[in-house]
């Protein structure tokens, strides 16, 4: 360790090697942190959930009986990280995903580009386009990438699974999620 003395006479302390420390601890959060706010680039698995790039689940969707889930999420967004540490990791939330979704993460901040019914569009763009402002914020797409509905928020894990079922089995389109929940409760 060095010591310098400043112009009011004051001992300054730094470290010989500071700027190589830095650039050691600038490289280890660029790794840590730097890879993991994009997530739709391909298929990944996360929190035991299967995630898709939008144009994979849109093309699966459109040849099954599955509809399109998109969690449009932020990095900075401290209620997506509550989804992702205490819904998406409870095996049922996981089992009502897997049997009614291809599910997509959109970061709605991210420029990264990409084709939703066919149009080229940024993320930040498509989320804009469909007036998401928050996260999370739960998209419901069909097959033909028409939208069913969404829902901003965080959602406990035990009323999202309901609502996965809800809208995956097409009980949004005969009575209320009210009605569906007390019914799914006798």
């Amino acid at each position: 360790m060095k010591v310098k003395i400043d112009k009011l006479g004051n001992e300054l302390r730094y470290i010989q090697n500071d700027m190589k420390q830095v650039a050691i601890l600038l490289s280890f959060f660029l790794f840590l942190f730097g890879s993991g706010f994009d997530h739709s680039d391909g298929i990944q698995e996360k929190a035991g959930i299967t995630w898709y790039s939008l144009k994979e689940a849109q093309q699966l969707a459109n040849t099954s009986d599955k509809k399109v889930f998109i969690y449009m999420e932020a990095s900075w967004c401290g209620y997506c990280k509550k989804m992702e540490n205490e819904v998406f990791p409870v095996k049922e939330v996981q089992d009502a995903m897997q049997e009614y979704f291809y599910p997509v993460r959109m970061d709605i901040e991210s420029d990264k580009e990409i084709t939703f019914n066919g149009t080229q569009m940024t993320k930040k763009e498509f989320a804009s386009s469909i007036r998401v402002t928050g996260t999370p914020t739960h998209l419901f797409l069909d097959g033909k990438g028409e939208i069913l509905g969404k829902q901003p928020g965080f959602i406990p894990a035990d009323v999202f699974k309901s609502l996965l079922s809800y809208v995956g089995s097409d009980a949004f389109g005969q009575i209320k999620f009210e009605q569906y929940l007390n019914e799914s409760k006798k």
